[in-house]
């Protein structure tokens, strides 16, 4: 499990494992993943992304677990 804070326009970058699963919720603010926007206390199950590039569209709190 991984948490971390954005403010508005900053970037983060993850690079899991290809057999991984992830589920991404911001606890606070909106972010987009990969081009796909994710407001507040939505969830995000991924998987088969080589990267995931999270930008924040405002000041936002961040958990994502990534599972087998």
């Amino acid at each position: 499990m991984l948490a971390t804070t954005l403010k508005a326009g900053e970037s983060a970058e993850y690079e899991p494992h290809k057999a991984r699963h992830l589920y991404l919720v911001p606890a606070a603010g909106s972010v987009e993943v990969n081009g796909v926007r994710v407001n507040a206390r939505d969830g995000a199950a991924i998987r088969n992304e080589a990267k995931l590039t999270i930008t924040a569209l405002e000041d936002s709190e961040l958990v994502l677990v990534d599972a087998a």
